[in-house]
């Protein structure tokens, strides 16, 4: 494939980035933050945000032009060479790693306050605990993240909402009852709570609309949360004097009691342990991310990069990571772990500012960002001065951790990175570039690129066509099934003359803890899938002995191509690769009880609404043979699209289809079958093989299940319903019933049409008329 599926949208990577942010920090700083400076410590917070958000604008450019899975470790490493990606690599890493210590210390604090434990030993056993299920695998989904954040929001939101009417002004005499000097050191302290948001530029090759979503996602997340912890702040501030707000233990926690007394503080410990396990979980999955990166660079042992073979996880990377985030909780400083998580990635911020700055300069044919962070150079080099500036301002622990990082970081480049490390980077160009023009190179116009415009495949309403072969893409789950469903597909895909084309697709569920360009290249299990995949094949390439005479070469001209892949999602990885491969219909198969009830709380709805192609869903109740079809006919959009596939699968298999249409008291039976005929003719030459019945049922499901007591059916094809009455509610659809009752196996087909107001409109028009009694159609129900 030419492109890598991208599966997250903008609310999505807005999440990733905010619900990092939103952990440990604002739960438990925010009252040391006041006690350090008092009111004014606010401005640690918007002084924080303001560098962050000059970052976040520098990353968008270098995402978009870099899409790839290493975030800031490969950006600043291709700006500034491997030596300065070294450092920043580890240091990205190591930061992580405290950060992830001073979560599970945050989360250790929570767990105190209810359980008998110490915070120390309530954070070893979450962290623990969180190793284990980042090693096998367990993740926050999009869709999970999303609720948890929101989950956040809500409840500060409220908590800000409440304490507003709380505030005594009072306490803000004096705002700055320290001066300003505490300001940049209170920042070194806070700085940790803005950790995370370069995250979204990990995932940049998996987001949608890269060059408009990424820059709103990353500076937006830090926007809101900056919003955010001013207004706690203030609440806080606004709360506490600034003689009793050093002996708060947890002053969010205290305000929460003072404004609704104990259950308030249950809903803010549920949110600060919501908060900190879910930044350290996503902590430890971004650092997997980095190592693996690192690794793919030959920076450190490709041993480390090791993807387990069934759970697909980086899993020496993440419990060496584990490891050490237990053991620098042994510091039993909330503090010192703050601070050296914050310095370690003011460094590194520094250096993205910088690199964007170097990539602008050197413009390299390989960099070609479709967004422009804007005030460059002097905003980048502002907000690197920054970093630096915080980092002086730290203390003298933290500043050794800095040192410790960068000389052992060179140490262990020069040992072991210098003769294994090759990559392109943009010092050779800038050189090159400042030979020629010297200063000017950082002022001059820069060539804008626009966003790479990728042709979407936006299929009209597809003519129905019996005789013209098609392309089933058929997603393949389970052993047992695949070959039923390939069978299927294979009868559906021939054309009358022609063979077609059946795509047998097995989709590999991969943990977000492990990029899709690394499985994609290491995917062990891919030539074994797609080898059982042909093994099957096989045993339909030989003629069907049940085949219509003269139809067996046709069939066996209907190619098969067997296809794995990974993603985060089996379904948006099934919607992808069909409309990526072009397929005009995908078939899945379908255990358990089958109806459209069970179908739409499933994610297969998912499928149903969102491919643009044909969807059938196939329940196998015994296979052998096909010699009969029934297709209850109602005359929409998808039971047309059933009829065509009736009328494929007798002409290739020599079964006879049965058009069963039910009518009601009074109806002209001899006028209905007639155009009834006259409409199957538009679609074959041949209708020898459709028997048309139409008889007087009082309703429409009484009469298919009579029609079953009658004859005996090897396949019913139902076309999905348009019921939305009470009816459907209280009783189930009329296809419902049917999928549940048939005795033989059922094929639910979904026709795919563009959402226009014509077909709107007539579908519409025909469901009014049957509620009204105006068709020939009985009641589904009595």
């Amino acid at each position: 494939m030419s492109e890598l599926k991208r599966e997250l949208g903008f609310w999505d990577a807005l999440t990733i980035g905010a619900g990092t942010m939103i952990g440990a920090g604002i739960f438990l700083l925010a009252g040391v933050a006041l006690e350090m400076s008092g009111p004014a410590a606010i401005f640690a917070y918007i002084l924080s945000g303001i560098v962050c958000m000059i970052t976040a604008s520098s990353a968008a450019e270098l995402a978009t032009g870099m899409p790839t899975s290493g975030g800031d470790y490969y950006f600043v490493s291709r700006s500034l060479g491997p030596a300065l990606g070294a450092i920043s690599g580890v240091g990205i890493w190591l930061s992580l790693t405290f950060a992830i210590a001073f979560y599970l210390y945050g989360m250790g604090e929570y767990l105190s306050q209810f359980l008998p434990v110490t915070a120390f030993w309530g954070a070893f056993i979450g962290g623990v605990l969180l190793t284990v299920l980042n090693v096998i695998g367990a993740k926050e989904s999009g869709r999970t993240q999303v609720v948890v954040v929101l989950t956040l929001l809500v409840i500060l939101s409220s908590f800000s909402f409440l304490g507003v009417f709380n505030i005594d002004t009072n306490n803000f005499s004096p705002f700055f009852p320290f001066g300003t000097s505490p300001i940049m050191g209170t920042t070194a302290l806070v700085f940790v709570s803005f950790l995370g948001f370069v995250k979204i530029a990990a995932v940049a090759e998996e987001i949608k609309e890269p060059s408009k979503n990424l820059p709103r996602a990353l500076i937006g997340s830090v926007a809101l949360v900056t919003i955010l912890y001013v207004v706690i702040l203030l609440v806080i501030g606004g709360m506490f004097t600034q003689d009793t707000i050093g002996s708060v233990r947890d002053p969010l926690t205290a305000a929460a009691r003072t404004m609704l007394g104990n259950p308030g503080v249950v809903v803010l410990i549920f949110a600060g342990l919501l908060a900190t396990v879910s930044s350290a979980n996503a902590s430890i999955l971004a650092s997997s991310r980095i190592n693996l990166a690192m690794a793919r660079d030959r920076m450190v042992p490709n041993w480390l990069s090791k993807i387990h073979e069934t759970r697909l996880t980086p899993y020496r990377a993440i419990i060496f990571t584990g490891i050490l985030a237990l053991t620098f909780l042994l510091l039993d400083s909330l503090e010192d772990l703050a601070k050296v998580a914050s310095v370690l990635q003011l460094y590194s911020y520094a250096a993205l500012n910088i690199g964007c700055v170097i990539l602008r300069a050197s413009n390299p044919d390989w960099y070609k960002p479709t967004y422009r962070s804007p005030g460059t150079p002097g905003l980048q080099i502002l907000a690197a001065l920054g970093c630096l500036g915080i980092i002086i301002y730290s203390g003298t622990f933290a500043q050794i951790a800095v040192v410790v990082l960068i000389t052992g970081s060179l140490i262990w480049y020069a040992a072991w990175g210098r003769s294994k490390v090759e990559f392109e980077h943009s010092l050779p160009e800038l050189k090159k570039n400042w030979e020629q023009s010297g200063l000017k190179i950082f002022t001059q116009p820069i060539e804008r690129h626009e966003a790479e415009v990728t042709e979407e495949w936006t299929p009209g309403v597809r003519e129905l066509n019996a005789k013209e072969p098609r392309h089933i893409l058929t997603a393949l789950a389970n052993p047992k099934t695949e070959g039923v469903l390939l069978r299927v597909s294979k009868f559906i895909a021939t054309g009358e003359t022609e063979g077609g084309k059946v795509t047998g697709l097995s989709i590999v569920k991969v943990p977000y803890q492990t990029p899709l360009s690394t499985i994609r290249k290491k995917l062990s299990e891919r030539d074994k899938v797609e080898g059982k995949i042909r093994e099957t094949f096989k045993k339909y390439e030989r003629k069907e002995p049940d085949a219509a005479s003269g139809k067996e070469e046709i069939l066996d001209k209907t190619t098969f191509e067997a296809v794995s892949e990974a993603a985060y999602n089996v379904f948006n990885g099934l919607i992808y690769e069909t409309e990526q491969r072009k397929a005009d219909m995908i078939l899945m198969g379908w255990k358990g009880e089958f109806n459209i009830g069970r179908i739409h709380k499933s994610p297969v709805q998912k499928i149903i609404s969102d491919t643009k192609a044909d969807v059938g869903v196939f329940k196998d109740r015994g296979f052998e043979k096909i010699d009969s079809i029934l297709l209850p006919w109602g005359g929409g959009y998808h039971a047309q699209l059933g009829l065509e596939i009736g009328l494929r699968i007798s002409r290739n298999m020599n079964s006879t289809l049965t058009l069963l249409r039910l009518v009601k008291e009074g109806t002209d039976l001899e006028d209905e079958e007639e155009r009834l005929r006259k409409f199957v003719l538009t679609l074959t030459d041949s209708p020898d093989r459709v028997r048309i019945k139409v008889r007087v049922a009082p309703d429409i499901t009484n009469g298919i299940l009579e029609e079953y007591n009658e004859e005996s059916y090897d396949l019913t094809i139902i076309g999905a319903s348009h019921e939305w009455s009470i009816r459907q509610v209280l009783f189930g659809t009329v296809t419902d019933i049917v999928a549940d009752s048939a005795p033989s196996s059922v094929l639910m087909v979904r026709r795919y049409v563009t959402e226009d107001w014509k077909q709107k409109a007539s579908e519409g028009l025909k469901r009014m008329k049957e509620q009204l009694g105006l068709s020939s159609s009985p009641d589904s129900l009595n």
